[in-house]
């Protein structure tokens, strides 16, 4: 009986082995190499001069950058806002805490589609919970939703719109308090004239006491 029990441990403990030993060997999913997620990265970026001067806060949100054949991307996370009349697409993109730095309005390429956990997505499809990945080449002024698309998928930024930064909340509660302040303030639009005609009435009355005591 003891024989048996030792057996039994042994090969229990045998089996543990050989599952940790199995688990250790295993990759650990598809996690980034970290030289790939710092900011280093993104600052080392050949940007597009357009990029630079009209998307500044933009290329601050730069997540990571994704080497494909030897061309960089960098990678933006982007929450879908709508689609206006023309067909084009408005991202809200975030910042590395998850706050909208800018909204970009992007004209997307002929069969382009938007990747949800790598499931091609119309973009008609999308609902304003979705986020994606958009890229940018390194030296182009356009926004791709795969690293390493060809140049025709890529989507060009609207001309016709401006980009929107969003304002920081430091903004926001200060243009409050001035609304606030502006409302508290007595308006300053009273006029001495109440105070003229109680004056011309008052004369007037008292031409007519004179006038009376006259007469008796």
């Amino acid at each position: 009986m003891n024989k048996l029990n030792t057996t039994c441990t042994s090969a229990v403990l045998l089996g543990m082995a050989l599952a940790t030993s199995s688990v250790a060997q295993q990759p650990q999913g598809d996690q980034f190499p970290d030289e790939r997620t710092t900011r280093a990265s993104c600052e080392s970026v050949d940007w597009n001069e357009n990029m630079r001067t009209n998307h500044a806060h933009l290329i601050g949100a730069c997540q990571e950058v994704v080497d494909v054949d030897g061309e960089s991307w960098a990678r933006f996370d982007a929450k879908f806002v709508k689609i206006d009349d023309d067909g084009n697409v408005i991202f809200s993109v975030r910042d590395h805490r998850d706050r909208s730095v800018e909204e970009v309005t992007l004209e997307p390429a002929a069969g382009q589609m938007a990747y949800i956990n790598n499931r091609a997505t119309p973009f008609r499809q999308l609902r304003t919970t979705d986020s994606i990945n958009l890229y940018v080449p390194e030296g182009a002024y356009g926004f791709a939703t795969q690293p390493g698309a060809p140049s025709d998928q890529l989507a060009r930024i609207s001309t016709d719109h401006e980009a929107a930064p969003v304002e920081t909340d430091r903004a926001v509660a200060q243009r409050a308090t001035e609304r606030s302040t502006q409302r508290s303030e007595l308006p300053a639009t009273a006029s001495a004239l109440p105070w003229f005609a109680l004056a011309g009435f008052l004369s007037l009355l008292g031409g007519v006491i004179l006038t009376m005591r006259r007469w008796y």
